[in-house]
């Protein structure tokens, strides 16, 4: 099973650095980049081609919608949006799939993370 790359961007420090000890700890998981906004996320994911990109935010950031557009220029990143304040989790990947994640435990999210691309 190959390295899945991982960038995590935006939300509470505490919540990255939780969130990367977690990745830390899978075997086939590599956080390589943590950043405090997605306003890089574009050049990152140019530069660095990750298959998932982790956004920690309220729903009301935009984040989700701006999503979209990055979709269509990198169809291979997929996207988990985490809601801490209402335990949301969305997934956005390419042609504009979209699931409601509810509630996972952080177990569950590294399942999803370490599966392969074509499962989901």
């Amino acid at each position: 099973m190959s390295t899945k790359r991982i960038i995590l961007a935006d939300g509470s420090r505490l919540l990255r650095e939780m969130l990367n000890r977690a990745i830390h700890k899978a075997d086939n998981l590599e956080v390589i980049q943590e950043i405090p906004n997605y306003e890089e996320l574009p050049s990152l994911i140019e530069q660095f081609e990750p298959e998932w990109v982790i956004v920690p935010l309220p729903f009301s950031d935009g984040a989700v919608e701006w999503s979209e557009g990055c979709l269509a220029t990198h169809p291979f990143v997929r996207f988990i949006f985490l809601s801490p304040d209402d335990g949301r989790i969305k997934m956005k990947w390419q042609e504009s799939r979209e699931a409601d994640l509810g509630n996972l435990s952080l177990n569950d999210l590294i399942e999803i993370l370490e599966a392969d691309l074509q499962e989901t």
